[in-house]
């Protein structure tokens, strides 16, 4: 994906004193340069306190040692939008950061592993928050674990506490859970998914493990 090759030369880039405006700017650039059309949707890249914002706005806040950086954009290229999140680390990192992450990646992957025809959007979106529930962080992840996407940014099937609709061969969908923890720091990781005949193929390979960059 082209927002991809955004994400790799991004990780070149980040560093102590850059600040948030100028990673989104940044992101946007390179997608644009490799072929994107546009851009899905206003690029989000925040860090430190910022990142406990599932919708932050960047901001001319400029990235210290021991923040996370997350980067939420996408690329539109011929009339369909892409959608990725990662979040990195920069400098030294807590036990506690350590752990959110963890818990986090763990719920991505379980909700992942359970994408295929006939589930349903509740129950794929439940083995996401149950995994940050029982953890004890459920009421730090507010929002829908993931959304479809394709000729809009926003589409059904949502993955939701409160939709039954069932999953189909072809649909494709965000899987991003998250934990925020507020004015400290916030973790969300997504990948796009399509549904396939058995299963599902993810379209985002991006490394997920925990990046910790040089200050």
């Amino acid at each position: 994906m082209i927002a991809e090759i955004a994400f790799h030369e991004a990780l070149k880039k980040i560093k102590v004193g850059l600040s948030e405006k100028e990673l989104a700017a940044f992101l946007e650039y390179v997608m644009r340069m490799n072929g994107a059309d546009g851009i899905s949707f206003e690029t989000i890249a925040i860090s430190g306190a910022n990142t406990s914002k599932p919708h932050g706005v960047p901001s001319d806040k400029k990235i210290q040692d021991c923040d996370f950086v997350t980067m939420d954009f996408g690329a539109v290229y011929d009339g369909y939008h892409s959608d990725m999140t990662r979040t990195v680390a920069v400098g030294s990192v807590s036990d506690e950061q350590r752990n959110i992450y963890a818990i986090v990646l763990q719920a991505q992957m379980n909700a992942l592993e359970g994408l295929k025809p006939g589930v349903s959007c509740n129950n794929a979106d439940a083995l996401a928050r149950d995994v940050i529930a029982k953890k004890g962080f459920g009421e730090f992840f507010g929002h829908s674990t993931g959304h479809g996407v394709g000729i809009e940014i926003h589409e059904q099937p949502t993955l939701s506490p409160n939709n039954s609709e069932l999953l189909s061969a072809g649909n494709v969908v965000t899987v991003e859970p998250g934990i925020y923890l507020p004015d400290k720091f916030g973790v969300r990781i997504e990948d796009m998914a399509a549904i396939t005949e058995d299963g599902y193929e993810n379209l985002t390979a991006a490394e997920k493990n925990l990046i910790i960059l040089q200050p």
